[in-house]
């Protein structure tokens, strides 16, 4: 930058200067981008900006400037650069949660689950029925919202997660009904589980040489047929007595 001149006569001498240009070298991985990309020349003292934005059902992960985390921003300004410098953008991909529930048996999934877009999901719901004493629960379905369908009435359910979403399993309350005779005689509805709610209608018929008394347990009716709700667990038995003959 010195220079020498001998005065041997009349000289014009011009110094000529330059801007300092530096690099800035921006970087995105898979799954998104940034603008301006590769190696970006920028002058002492300038300013610029780059854009970084994520494919779709991604997202940015974090952005490193100079090797420094300055978080999972869509966009970054260098101030006044005065070196080179170094920006690189790293992606995701997006996440749902997946909520299931159920009052019965063991669900899988259970609970709340984080799970990445696309990912492919079969439920289920074991255990069903779930018996406690004369009163049981029985798995009828399910109920769904986001990517899960809205109903159905199996207890495995399959289907692609692209949003959030619940899952919760139903289930219905069954009761027991002890059906039985007192005499020579039967009954149109045997031993079983019915559903809470529901009205069974039940017929006594009486054997050979007999006849229908009246009913005992659930209903102390006398007609032969009945219809009992079942808001619980019944008892039910039909009696019956022998004919009786007078031989005058």
């Amino acid at each position: 930058a010195t220079v020498v001149i001998p005065m041997d006569g009349a000289k014009v001498l011009t110094a000529n200067f330059a801007i300092n240009v530096y690099t800035i070298t921006a970087s995105a991985g898979a799954n998104g981008s940034i603008s301006p990309s590769g190696a970006v020349a920028v002058d002492h003292g300038s300013s610029t900006n780059f854009a970084i934005s994520a494919n779709a059902n991604y997202h940015v992960a974090d952005v490193l400037v100079d090797g420094v985390s300055v978080g999972a921003v869509t966009n970054y300004t260098f101030n006044n650069v005065t070196s080179n410098r170094t920006i690189a953008a790293a992606f995701t991909i997006d996440t749902y949660t997946l909520a299931v529930t159920t009052p019965y048996g063991s669900a899988s999934p259970s609970g709340t689950t984080t799970n990445n877009y696309g990912a492919g999901i079969t439920a289920y719901v074991s255990g069903s029925p779930v018996v406690q004493g004369t009163t049981q629960r029985v798995a009828t379905g399910w109920t769904g919202t986001g990517s899960v369908p809205a109903s159905g009435s199996t207890t495995s359910v399959t289907f692609t997660i692209t949003n959030t979403s619940t899952l919760a399993w139903t289930w219905k309350t069954q009761y027991w009904l002890d059906t039985g005779t007192n005499g020579n005689g039967s009954v149109s509805v045997a031993d079983a589980w019915h559903d809470a709610g529901s009205n069974v209608s039940v017929t006594a018929t009486a054997g050979t040489g007999w006849h229908f008394v009246n009913w005992s347990g659930a209903t102390n009716a006398t007609n032969a047929t009945v219809v009992i709700p079942m808001d619980g667990a019944k008892v039910l038995t039909a009696n019956f007595a022998i004919n009786v003959y007078t031989i005058t």
